[in-house]
């Protein structure tokens, strides 16, 4: 059965989202509940796993650098998702995506260096079995919702 969301749980969610390690009194505060109500709701939205878990929002760019790729890569005979497994695996790798079009993966990559963007294509990527080609394209800028 789904869990129907309601203002209450848009307004609490919210508030979570902005600063997940407020109080349940803070949130309340700011969401002008009584906090039996936010408590209640919180556990309510936990046991629908409507909220998964908590967590925290790091700066990217200070731990795993500020050079963002993506990478385009097409397979030929090999199993993509073995593909996204393997780069999975490795720390610059932030997501890879199986998609349709010309393109069956899309990986977005982040490092520190150019050189470090260069070692994974070429020492990494290149050595993949299946892989039939691939297209890098270094983000200038990234603007985030």
């Amino acid at each position: 059965m789904n869990y129907k969301l309601d203002t209450k749980d848009i307004d609490i969610i919210t508030v979570l989202q902005q600063d997940a390690s407020l109080s349940i009194a803070k949130i309340a505060e700011r969401t002008n509940l009584p906090s039996t109500t936010v408590h209640n709701r919180i556990k309510k939205l936990r046991e629908h796993k409507i909220i998964k878990n908590y967590t925290v929002n790091l700066d990217k760019d200070q731990i795993s650098g500020n050079i963002i790729a993506y990478i385009l890569i097409k397979v030929f005979q090999a199993n993509q998702r073995d593909i996204v497994h393997h780069l999975l695996k490795r720390p610059e790798v932030e997501e890879a995506s199986i998609i349709t079009g010309d393109t069956d993966i899309i990986v977005k990559f982040r490092v520190h260096s150019i050189h470090e963007l260069d070692r994974f294509i070429i020492d990494d990527l290149r050595n993949i079995p299946g892989i039939q080609a691939s297209k890098t394209m270094i983000s200038l800028e990234t603007y985030e919702k």
